[in-house]
């Protein structure tokens, strides 16, 4: 039996949150790179999946950015009925509890794809480990262009919890790679 639920439907959470604030009030060049990714997941889902039409859209943020983001997804052909915003959520730990409470109820629930910038996957990984288990999810980074000081500053915020699950597959992984070398040296 697969250690993962049928999915029906398809979830996307769009991860906007972000500490700099814009003097123009634009969005910023990396939330504009999510929402790229976000408009290129949802055309795949729709194109692909015979789910599509059980497709919706969670954008994690603060109020003003996540209109201006699902603006930018409506002018991209996403239907606004299909977009939520999630203001609730301030970190990754909250928006994963948050999608897996949403989630654990359905007896089929859908399949999540997270969209954040690169830097966030091993926060994603640490975190929906436990969190996700058993659950179907995806991660799609999307490139973050700003100086590595002012990422490592919002990466702090959103230092992970690692818990046991985590170590576990680390060292799950460690153990496949000595056993891939051993059976394949170089």
């Amino acid at each position: 039996m697969s250690e993962y639920h049928f999915t029906d439907g398809n979830l996307i959470v769009l991860y906007a949150v972000h500490s700099s604030k814009s003097s123009d009030g634009e969005l910023p060049d990396y939330i504009l790179e999510r929402v790229k990714i976000g408009l290129e997941t949802h055309g795949m889902v729709m194109r692909s999946r015979a789910d599509k039409h059980k497709t919706m859209i969670i954008i994690v943020g603060e109020l003003g950015p996540a209109e201006k983001v699902k603006e930018a997804l409506v002018q991209g052909g996403v239907n606004k009925d299909i977009i939520a915003i999630d203001t609730d959520s301030g970190n990754m730990a909250q928006t994963i509890d948050r999608v897996a409470e949403m989630i654990k109820s359905k007896p089929n629930p859908p399949f999540v794809y997270f969209i954040g910038s690169v830097w966030l996957h091993d926060i994603f990984n640490s975190t929906s480990v436990s969190r996700l288990k058993g659950y179907r999810a995806q991660f799609y980074g999307a490139l973050d262009h700003r100086p590595v000081d002012e990422v490592e500053r919002e990466k702090a915020l959103d230092v992970p919890k690692k818990g046991m699950e985590y170590f576990k597959q680390r060292a799950k992984n460690k153990a496949v790679d000595v056993l891939l070398n051993v059976i394949f040296p170089d």
